[in-house]
């Protein structure tokens, strides 16, 4: 398998959500800040955060939600796909993992992982399209969904606030 196959492999299997934020949030858990450089960013996001309304951050809330949800079913989708080449999931992700060695596969082995790895891709950007899409219907664009998450990614208060609209 060429590089290039190798890192859009690595790509798609690592860069599936639209941002850091989104995978912490979807699995409730936010950095801990200690260091004080990082003390002085929490600072400035403190600042930063009065520029996000309650409604805002209630759209930004929603579209984690609807994001999560995406993700689960692709995660899903991806995994039939892969078997229905032949190859288990773990398979598919250790060939996938084998960037900078040469693996020796058979032919066969080879065809199913490219296979694989086409049909992965193809669900890869039809996640990407559902997830802008879903984060246009909760009434946020895509520049402000992402600043929003840089935001609350760095401000506690605001994290705790997205956690428990979440949890309504």
């Amino acid at each position: 398998m060429d590089s290039t196959n190798k890192k859009m492999l690595k790509q798609l299997l690592w860069n599936g959500c639209l941002g850091v934020v989104i995978c912490a949030t979807g699995f409730g858990g936010f950095p801990a800040y200690s260091q004080p450089g990082e003390m002085i960013a929490q600072s400035s996001s403190e600042m930063a955060a009065k520029d996000i309304s309650q409604q805002e951050l209630e759209k930004f809330a929603k579209a984690i939600a609807d994001l999560r949800a995406i993700d689960e079913q692709t995660q899903q989708r991806m995994i039939e796909a892969v078997q229905a080449t032949g190859m288990s999931p773990e398979e598919f992700m250790e060939i996938g993992k084998q960037e900078d060695t040469q693996m020796n596969l058979s032919a066969d082995k080879q065809m199913q992982f490219e296979e694989a790895l086409e049909a992965v891709r193809d669900l890869n950007e039809e996640d990407r399209k559902k997830k802008r899409v879903a984060v246009q219907e909760a009434g946020l664009e895509i520049s402000r969904f992402n600043e929003i998450g840089r935001i609350v990614e760095n401000n506690r208060d605001l994290q705790k606030q997205v956690v428990e609209i979440l949890s309504r």
